[in-house]
């Protein structure tokens, strides 16, 4: 499952979109040992999983609307208010990932 790409990573309310082992530890290079334990990754088989490899508690639809829009409003698009949920299916299709 962890080597499944490509991969949404979640920490707290950032999410960035990896499409190998090299960017996802790019990514994660930065983040304290201790909050390692509080990432979040979801493939496109809608499977929520931990960097230990563990199956997850997947987030709200509600809450993945959240993360899905503000990394789009980070990337500069716009008239993304009216999306307030969102499977991991949809979220990969709006972030055009094949």
């Amino acid at each position: 499952m962890l080597n499944q790409f490509p991969q949404l990573v979640i920490l707290y309310d950032d999410l960035e979109v990896v499409h190998s082992v090299k960017e996802r530890a790019e990514y994660l290079h930065s983040v304290a040992a201790d909050d390692l334990s509080q990432v979040l990754i979801v493939n496109k088989q809608a499977q929520y999983f931990t960097l230990a490899n563990t199956l997850s508690e997947p987030l709200s639809s509600a809450q993945l609307a959240t993360r899905v829009t503000n990394y789009l409003l980070n990337e500069g698009h716009c008239c993304l208010s009216k999306i307030t949920s969102l499977t991991p299916q949809q979220a990969f299709a709006l972030l055009e990932i094949d």
